[in-house]
């Protein structure tokens, strides 16, 4: 059995590398071509599914037995969502709007094998604290939060703006390690924790 994680996340290659598991990592770009139209959690879940779907697509004539793992994470309030920022301007206004404000966090996720395929989504709330313009401009100064959904990263820096968090930490960071170790185990029989186990199939 293969693991493929879907994915050049950095962040979700770390919440990966917590367990002692050998996976790889393979990507396509259909997420460009992507056209996003429906609520922000359908989103998530549709470009997360894409992106797996692609990656299994790419694997499977050269072998039978894998799964691949996709996620998308998006920032949201009510239906609008904040993408990755296009400039520093882009950045200023969107950690702006998020000043002193709620926001969902939402990453949909999907898991595919042969003839079995699962999607869902997992939603964090997180509460900004009122950020002045000088702060706001000095952490754009910082280059942590050009490319990142929302324009800031709750793992580094970013993490100065939070007031609360209600929901998955590791979910805002952009895989809900949680949700996806019980389903993988469930639906999957594949336990992440069970090493020896992991290593034989």
């Amino acid at each position: 059995m293969k693991l493929i994680l879907s994915s050049s996340s950095p962040r979700r290659q770390e919440i990966m590398d917590m367990f002692d598991i050998e996976y790889i990592v393979d990507t396509t770009d259909v997420e460009r071509t992507l056209v996003l139209t429906s609520t922000p959690h359908i989103n998530a879940m549709v470009s997360a599914f894409m992106k797996a779907a692609s990656v299994y697509e790419k694997n499977i004539d050269e072998e039978d037995d894998i799964v691949v793992l996709g996620a998308d994470t998006t920032v949201t309030i009510g239906d609008y969502q904040f993408g990755k920022p296009k400039d520093d301007d882009d950045q200023f206004s969107m950690l702006k709007y998020l000043s002193g404000k709620t926001h969902d966090v939402i990453t949909g996720y999907a898991i595919i094998k042969k003839d079995y395929k699962y999607v869902d989504y997992v939603v964090s709330k997180v509460k900004f604290k009122e950020l002045s313009e000088e702060t706001i401009k000095n952490y754009i100064n910082t280059g942590e939060g050009s490319d990142k959904a929302g324009s800031y990263a709750l793992q580094g820096i970013g993490s100065i703006f939070i007031d609360s968090i209600n929901g998955d930490y590791h979910n805002i960071i952009g895989l809900p390690i949680s949700k996806i170790y019980d389903v993988l185990k469930a639906k999957f029989s594949l336990d992440l924790l069970d090493f020896e186990k992991f290593e034989e199939q």
